[in-house]
């Protein structure tokens, strides 16, 4: 049992891939599914990156969501009062059999 403190959504590609007329990509559409409940924790979030003068948040975080089957390549995190945290791409899930729970490094 995990002590939910926000929601992931995974995201969805359908379509997309070669156009048969043209040969040029065609742009595949990406759908959020159902919110999941989460517990997340930083690993890392600071705000000293900067590139020409603009910045911007660095951000990776752990995430344990309950067991289930679970088959993602990029997910949204947010928080349980609706702040976004972001777009990830999901570099590692880690099931945890001994408390039936997954751990996501994004």
């Amino acid at each position: 049992m995990i002590i939910q403190n926000g929601t992931i959504e995974v995201k969805t590609k359908s379509g997309g891939g070669i156009d048969p007329q043209t040969g040029y990509p065609v742009k595949g559409d990406g759908q959020w599914g159902e919110p999941i409940p989460c517990q997340w924790l930083p690993n890392r979030n600071d705000r000293l990156g900067r590139v020409n003068g603009e910045h911007f948040t660095i951000a990776s975080y752990v995430v344990l969501i309950d067991e289930q089957p679970f088959d993602a390549e990029q997910v949204r995190l947010r928080t349980l009062d609706g702040q976004d945290l972001g777009e990830f791409s999901l570099m590692y899930a880690e099931p945890l059999d001994a408390v039936c729970q997954i751990r996501l490094t994004m």
